[in-house]
């Protein structure tokens, strides 16, 4: 078991792992920034879809087929 936990420490300790956990950092907190940003925009976005869409002239088109 020693050895085990002696590796365990190690890799933990390792170059990869800060780098890795630095990114995961960076990571985490973008993600929290496009989720809160999600959050204020879930009333907000619709309206500004469509009106969007009706000044560019594009549609949403789903095509369903039924045999």
């Amino acid at each position: 078991m020693a050895p085990l936990a002696k590796l365990l420490l190690w890799l933990s300790q390792s170059a990869a792992a800060r780098h890795y956990s630095l990114f995961s950092i960076g990571l985490t907190r973008t993600l929290l920034i496009f989720f809160n940003m999600a959050w204020k925009m879930r009333i907000k976005f619709p309206y500004l879809y469509v009106i969007a869409s009706m000044m560019l002239n594009v549609r949403l088109q789903v095509h369903i087929e039924i045999h």
